[in-house]
């Protein structure tokens, strides 16, 4: 890669800059778009052909329909804007290759376009199961780097290498955040597929409200620091604690998205996001 990408004056408003968010009618896509909009931010909404655009309908909302994978479409969302806030994640399919695949393919296709249509910023929504495993009872932090192929889970692997992807335009002189959140709870969030995984009671997790988890992708546009992974975390818990009241018994029929970080089980350090983004972090005193 030998094109340097375009820097951006950290001085302009945020309100006289045009956002794009895509993975817009996911569960964090959805939060993310309500936060910008309540900032009376000007928002773009991408979602798909058959997604519903419940959940996005406010008047600083520009809702386009279009695919990643189809060239025109991307190009129509991404012209124009400042910034994109990438929410994507692909869905499961039959075989573990075709979420990597997709998901590598796909975080190319924006940064590329990014580069092509002077987009200046991106922010990346990963995932705390990128960050590498500790001893029982450690609290993870930025510090813990994730081993590949050290989860047998997909989209832990496909998350990682996205991360991967973006670096390479952060050494190209492009500006890219990356967040890491934690299991999201709140508001139309169901914990039912997560409540059922083979876990003991003791399980060390941590949750974040997905609104918060919102608020801070809009922070990271100018607060957060181009190259660097941010872990999004509130409330250090236990799988006894965060499932009471779901149901723990029954089968699963798909694989939940994280399941890995319930499966793996972790306490989270988020003291950098705290510090550099105005994380709001709510603890049990653990």
């Amino acid at each position: 890669m030998t094109t340097t990408m375009k820097s951006f004056d950290t001085k302009v408003s945020p309100g006289d800059r045009r956002y794009l968010v895509i993975g817009a009618t996911g569960l964090l896509g959805r939060h993310v778009v309500r936060e910008l909009a309540g900032r009376q931010w000007p928002v773009r909404a991408m979602r798909q052909w058959d997604a519903p655009e419940e959940g996005l309908d406010f008047p600083e909302v520009d809702i386009v329909v279009g695919d990643i994978f189809d060239p025109n479409s991307l190009a129509q969302a991404v012209a124009g804007v400042n910034a994109v806030i990438y929410c994507a994640a692909p869905k499961p399919g039959p075989e573990r290759r075709d979420i990597l695949r997709k998901s590598v393919e796909a975080v190319r296709r924006v940064l590329a376009a990014c580069r092509e249509y002077d987009v200046e910023q991106m922010v990346l929504t990963s995932s705390a199961s990128t960050i590498g495993r500790g001893a029982p009872g450690t609290r993870l932090n930025e510090n813990h780097f994730y081993l590949p192929g050290s989860s047998d889970d997909p989209f832990t692997e496909a998350k990682y290498a996205v991360e991967l992807e973006c670096y390479r335009y952060v050494a190209d002189g492009f500006w890219v955040v990356m967040l890491n959140p934690s299991l999201l709870v709140g508001p139309g969030v169901d914990l039912t597929a997560y409540a059922r995984l083979d876990v003991d009671d003791a399980q060390p997790l941590n949750v974040i409200d997905v609104r918060e988890a919102a608020r801070i992708h809009a922070e990271a546009l100018s607060k957060g620091r181009s190259g660097a992974r941010y872990l999004l975390g509130g409330e250090n818990t236990t799988a006894e604690q965060l499932f009471d009241g779901w149901p723990r018994r029954g089968r699963n029929d798909e694989r939940p998205r994280e399941a890995y970080l319930v499966e793996s089980g972790q306490w989270l350090d988020c003291s950098l996001a705290r510090e550099e983004l105005g994380l709001r972090i709510s603890t049990d005193g653990r």
